[in-house]
């Protein structure tokens, strides 16, 4: 056995050994659960400076980590370079292209954020976070009606979803459809009372649009005529009952590489980053 968590493999080639890995990634995660984001990076850097070239996979989570925890902590540009590190490893994976597409949002990135996202949309066109951020952003770079129609479907859906509503409010309110978007955000707020994201939109339309209140129906179903931290989680936890890993974006492969440990749930740390799911593009 070798100091510091590895162990010897043939050809002389150190691995760090699976248990300490294990370990390593749960203590990461109790540290994010507990808002330890300092304490959390430095656990992911340990990772990154034990598993160097000689386990991609680690490396990878690693990566992700840091660059979830980084975008928790509004630290982008971190976020960022970590979210392209874990994409050079995997390309695959749609949970980064999905992380990757909110930072840039944040960094007003704005076509590098709609790429991200439309190529997390097409890995995994069935994630509902996927579907709202990207219908969302498509939306705000133009593409309204598909956009909307998007953001639409999801709500048909999961009609308790009160993101899905906050961006359906905001998307009305820049079409100056003030009674619609009153209707959503209203809505949003009986389901989510104390979200911030939710308070400030409804603030800031109810500002613009005088109070205007109209009794439209909420738009659950079907498409409009027409034509937006935390949490990967909830959504996880959610598909989870339908036989879904949804947060969190289990990686298929890491039973493969790793027969002895799972990847935490990482959709459960957008619960610290709820606001990734409202998007400003364009």
């Amino acid at each position: 056995m070798i100091a510091g968590g590895y162990g010897q493999q043939e050809g002389g080639r150190r691995m760090i050994e699976p248990e300490r890995l294990e370990d390593l990634f749960r203590e990461a995660n109790d540290r994010v659960e507990s808002h330890e984001y300092e304490k959390a990076l430095a656990v992911y850097r340990e990772v990154l400076d034990l598993a160097g070239t000689t386990d991609p996979l680690a490396t990878e989570c690693a990566h992700w980590g840091i660059g979830e925890v980084c975008l928790s902590m509004g630290a982008y540009r971190k976020a960022l370079d970590a979210m392209r590190a874990a994409l050079a490893i995997n390309p695959h994976e749609a949970a980064y292209h999905y992380v990757l597409g909110i930072v840039c949002s944040r960094l007003g990135k704005d076509e590098e954020a709609l790429t991200a996202l439309a190529r997390a949309y097409e890995i995994e066109p069935e994630r509902h976070k996927v579907r709202r951020a990207y219908g969302w952003a498509l939306f705000q770079h133009g593409d309204r009606e598909r956009g909307m129609n998007m953001l639409q479907s999801v709500l048909a859906e999961r009609p308790a979803d009160h993101r899905t509503l906050t961006d359906m409010g905001w998307a009305f309110a820049m079409d100056r459809r003030w009674g619609e978007a009153m209707v959503c955000l209203e809505k949003a707020l009986q389901l989510s009372p104390n979200d911030p994201e939710v308070l400030l939109a409804l603030g800031s339309i109810e500002r613009t649009s005088g109070g205007e209140r109209v009794g439209y129906p909420v738009p659950g179903t079907g498409p409009l005529v027409m034509t937006s931290d935390e949490d990967w989680d909830d959504e996880e936890e959610e598909d989870a009952e339908d036989d879904w890993d949804d947060e969190e974006w289990d990686d298929e492969d890491w039973d493969d590489d790793e027969e002895d440990w799972e990847e935490d749930d990482d959709e459960d740390w957008d619960n610290d980053w709820e606001d990734d799911d409202h998007i400003d593009i364009g």
